[in-house]
């Protein structure tokens, strides 16, 4: 009765042992297998999955080696494990990044929205100038075809004053002709007086002194002088003047002769 006593004692304090062992709480030898580092990295990553990206294991490395500053050596030495406040400091900093990461996001959000704007702005701007390229072109080609025009009109009109000049210059050797052979019949008298007074004198009044001078001055007989026929008789061609006698010139048409 006694070694059945003792064996179911020590077959309880064996499991009670047993018991007490498997109770026993810390980290297991899988778990301390990972950083802490990779541990906030997996908790960064499921809470802010498209935020921290490739860049979270940088940033837990830095804000871990900023939160501990210690020495591989001291560290192994000393067995240093990071507490709450340090993984809360390290939150903290991922968070004040994240911020900043947030803000530049809007910030190229903003200059992108404002490079769509300038880019529509910079569309209609293209489309305006080719509308005004098109029309200047439009009236540079009408002009061009008016230009063209008035080449030729003008090429024309250089050939009809060309022609005119001629046809001038020949009318005006012709009427020189003319001109001298009307005046190969004239006869020019001076010296006759002119009664200017009230202005040009009649033409009649200017016969009649031709004819008196011509009994009187060149003793020409008088029925002969009155059997003169003029074609024209006329002072000379200038305006008259008080107490100035012009030339009388007269052109004959021919002697009337009695049988």
């Amino acid at each position: 009765m006694g070694k059945k006593r003792k064996d179911r004692n020590s077959s309880g304090s064996g499991s009670v042992n047993k018991t007490k062992l498997t109770k026993q709480r810390g980290p297991s030898q899988e778990d301390t297998s990972i950083s802490i580092s990779e541990l906030l990295g997996q908790a960064s990553a499921a809470l802010y999955p498209d935020a921290i990206g490739p860049l979270q294991s940088e940033v837990f490395e830095r804000s871990y080696t900023d939160s501990f500053k210690l020495s591989p050596e001291k560290m192994a030495d000393s067995g240093y494990e990071p507490t709450i406040k340090d993984v809360m400091n390290c939150m903290r900093t991922i968070d004040t990044r994240l911020v900043a990461i947030e803000l530049k996001l809007h910030a190229i959000d903003s200059l992108e929205k404002k490079v769509c704007d300038f880019d529509k702005e910079l569309k209609k701007i293209w489309v305006a100038l080719e509308d005004r390229v098109k029309r200047t072109d439009a009236r540079v080609c009408a002009l061009e075809e008016k230009v063209e025009l008035v080449d030729v009109g003008a090429t024309i009109v250089a050939d009809r004053i060309t022609q005119l000049e001629k046809e001038r210059n020949e009318l005006r050797d012709d009427v020189a002709y003319l001109k001298s052979q009307s005046m190969r019949n004239n006869l020019v008298f001076t010296n006759i007086p002119e009664d200017n007074s009230t202005g040009s004198e009649p033409p009649e009044v200017t016969e009649r002194k031709l004819r008196n001078h011509l009994e009187e001055k060149l003793k020409i007989a008088k029925e002969t002088a009155d059997a003169m026929r003029f074609e024209r008789v006329h002072r000379s061609p200038s305006h008259p003047v008080h107490g100035k006698v012009r030339n009388i010139i007269a052109k004959f048409t021919f002697l009337r002769t009695g049988n």
